[in-house]
């Protein structure tokens, strides 16, 4: 060891000690604003010689570490946890890089030596969640905003925000598309915009308080930056009105001149002339367009927002406290177009906000991460495996973190199938409310183990899994058939098969709101029924019907009431899961419930001529049910024979068609269920191409039984929803909705 080593130990093990009572979980200090580095460290980053700054810290490091054998001793200590930090930001920029940042100007330098003293802004960045991905242009990121107002009185209040650009900017799905559009959205400028905002009370209350991680989410829009400032002048609402913000624009799908939204030359007239925000509040725009304006409003005032792409749709979703988003324009679920741990929601904003939802768990996760790549850099993968573990033990769905872990598990070998199965058990206790970041984390793991364990026990596996995932809140959004895929690729014959169905089938019936089961069930079509396996199907959904209510004798014949509720719930399920194919399915083997007369017609009312009846091959969707419901004869709704639904009490309650093909629609005819017919009365009727934007077709005072409408001419329609309003709520059941076409 030489002198300068000796030096730095010296001074490290010489710092007091936070001791814990409980040596799990240290009490550990806040990181200073600032700290004395020892002179040779000092010297170095002086004389820009940032890679022998990187090997005397390694070194150092790992001195101090074999004379304190306690990691977690270390790691409570000011001027280690400092020399750490310098270290990890050396690792994930690359020294050669920190030195061109250092070179580039004297006020560069400036910079980096400022930045290497401040441990807590170090922390702030390389905890940010993408960071380390793009380290080198974060890091000038940093510089060219600390250049402009870094010596400020109050620059350590807006380090979160300056750090957030940092992020946003050159890391993640919104890099590219902010360097493309350099000449309007700048870093440096945004961050002077948001001080003088904040500055000036025009923020949400909260916005200083935001973390770079959610800094990421009100920085980051892909628009100008003087879209912020108009958008913070002209669109003000209450704070949880902003998912309403969109419609501050109008929708439209043709400027003034004629031009089409779908064409290059929408907005090329006022393009040079005023913001993006300002063109779509003013010229229009369709659903994209106005949920990116409904995206800025919030983010103009420090709300975090995320815009996010649908089938055929474009939506957005606004944070209104921390762990909690709502939708604007059809929002929050879909492919999230800004994001840190995956791109899909709801599951990755709710993976997001639990790896995040403490502060000083999530710094302490980050400090054990830079302790486990230093220990797997100086060769010792045993510390470095303990290190990842402390770290998931402060947050322990971090998904870089448990890949890191597992990574070095399977390079060390030696685990057996069993080690591997009871870990798996272990880290999946922890998955609670994010099933499906559990699959995602652990499905490299369990091929660890499947196929060398009793069939019974993958059983039992497949069944943890699926309640896990069962208490996770989903959506349609939320594809579930590759967790299905993935577990029935281990079944290994037909009785395996079977009993894994019924274990599918049987944990979602009971648990969630419909979706997962909806998707199960479309899976299980797919896949047995249509398949030549359709008695597996049956026996499984049997057997599943038996237990929705007492639990029927073994080897009887399902009891017929029973099984009628379990085909309720199920057909109900595919609605919320919007499945067409399970939904035929599922409806056809429950015809034998139905009362209705196929081959009759109950309508009287005369249907003009040259209209086409559409036939009944698409779907039903209510928007709730009830007890006094019959799923079994929604799709009844559809056919002249006329069939059944029942609503909850509502507001607003609907019913909605989805058809296979969208049509050239000629007209519609509603009707009535016999009895308590005055309880439809204000009614409206929508059409929509995709699903998500909706068009008025025709509107009603008082809903006459049988009420026929002629679409004018030209209408497209692929949905149909037919709404009540009602001043209280209260009940919607009709007997048809026909669907006619040219």
């Amino acid at each position: 060891m030489n002198i300068s080593h000796l030096l730095l130990c010296t001074a490290l093990l010489a710092a007091p000690v936070c001791m814990a009572q409980d040596l799990t979980e240290p009490e550990t200090e806040a990181p200073s604003a600032a700290s004395q580095l020892p002179a040779p460290l000092a010297q170095k980053i002086a004389a820009g010689d940032f890679a022998g700054l990187q090997t005397e810290l390694r070194s150092s490091l790992l001195k101090a570490g074999e004379q304190t054998k306690s990691e977690q001793k270390l790691l409570q200590d000011k001027q280690y946890r400092h020399l750490l930090d310098i270290h990890e930001l050396l690792r994930v920029t690359g020294p050669d890089n920190v030195k061109a940042v250092f070179s580039k100007s004297p006020q560069d330098a400036a910079f980096i030596k400022a930045f290497l003293q401040d441990p807590a802004w170090m922390e702030l960045y390389l905890g940010a969640g993408l960071i380390p991905e793009n380290s080198p242009e974060g890091l000038q990121i940093l510089s060219d905003i600390w250049k402009a107002d870094g010596r400020s009185a109050d620059f350590r209040d807006y380090q979160s925000l300056a750090t957030g650009l940092a992020s946003v900017f050159s890391t993640g799905p919104m890099a590219g598309k902010l360097k493309t559009n350099s000449a309007n959205s700048n870093p440096v400028r945004r961050y002077q915009i948001f001080k003088k905002l904040h500055q000036e009370n025009k923020l949400h209350p909260g916005f200083i308080k935001l973390r770079p991680w959610e800094m990421r989410f009100v920085v980051g829009h892909t628009w100008d930056d003087k879209s912020y400032e108009w958008s913070n002048e002209h669109v003000n609402l209450p704070w949880r009105r902003y998912t309403d913000a969109c419609w501050a624009a109008p929708y439209t799908g043709n400027n003034f001149f004629g031009d089409t939204i779908q064409g290059p030359l929408f907005y090329v007239p006022w393009r040079d002339v005023n913001t993006s925000a300002e063109n779509t509040q003013v010229i229009g725009g369709v659903c994209g367009g106005l949920s990116y304006f409904g995206t800025m409003a919030a983010q103009a005032h420090g709300i975090p927002a995320y815009p996010v792409g649908q089938p055929g749709h474009c939506a957005y979703a606004v944070r209104v406290k921390r762990g909690e988003w709502k939708g604007g324009f059809g929002g929050p679920d879909g492919g999230m177009h800004n994001h840190i741990f995956g791109g899909q929601a709801p599951t990755s904003y709710l993976l997001m906000e639990n790896v995040f939802a403490d502060n000083a768990k999530a710094d302490q996760a980050y400090l054990w991460a830079a302790q486990a790549r230093l220990d797997e850099a100086a060769g010792n993968k045993d510390k470095a495996i303990q290190a990842w573990g402390e770290a998931l033990k402060q947050t322990p769905l971090h998904p870089f973190f448990r890949t890191e872990l597992q990574r070095l598990l399977m390079e060390k070998e030696g685990m057996q199938p069993i080690d591997w199965y009871v870990y798996a058990k272990d880290a999946l206790s922890h998955y609670k409310g994010n099933g499906f970041a559990a699959f995602d984390a652990l499905k490299d793991v369990q091929n660890k183990f499947l196929m060398d364990i009793p069939s019974e026990d993958r059983i039992a596996w497949f069944r943890d899994l699926h309640e896990t995932i069962a208490t996770t809140p989903t959506s349609w959004a939320v594809k579930f058939q590759p967790v299905l895929d993935s577990q029935s690729a281990f079944l290994t014959n037909p009785q395996e098969k079977a009993a894994y169905l019924e274990t599918v089938l049987s944990t979602h019936l009971k648990t969630g709101d419909g979706t997962n089961f909806g998707q199960a069930l479309e899976w299980a079509v797919k896949t047995f029924v249509e398949n030549g396996q359709a008695d597996v199907f049956s026996n499984a959904f049997a057997k599943v019907a038996q237990q929705t209510g007492e639990a029927g004798a073994s080897g009887k014949a399902p009891d017929p009431k029973k099984l009628k509720e379990a085909y309720g719930k199920a057909i109900y399920a595919t609605e919320m899961a919007r499945s067409i194919p399970a939904f035929q399915t599922l409806s056809k083997a429950a015809a034998s419930f139905s009362d209705a007369d196929t081959s009759a017609n109950t309508v009287n009312a005369a249907i003009p001529q040259g209209w086409k009846l559409v036939p009944a091959d698409g779907m039903v969707r209510c928007s709730t049910t009830c007890q006094w419901d019959s799923p079994w004869d929604h799709i009844n709704l559809l056919r002249p024979c006329g069939g059944s639904q029942h609503t909850d009490k509502e507001a607003n309650p609907n019913v909605i068609v989805e058809l296979k093909n969208g049509v050239n629609l000629a007209g519609l005819v509603v009707t009535k269920r016999n009895g308590n017919e005055d309880r439809m009365k204000k009614m409206e009727v929508s059409t929509s191409t995709d699903g998500a934007t909706w068009f008025p077709l025709a509107a009603t005072e008082n809903m006459p039984k049988e009420w026929v409408i002629t679409a004018p001419e030209g209408t497209k329609a692929k949905w149909i929803k037919v709404e009540a309003k009602n001043a209280q709520p209260e009940f919607m059941h009709l007997r048809h909705i026909l669907v006619y076409e040219k």
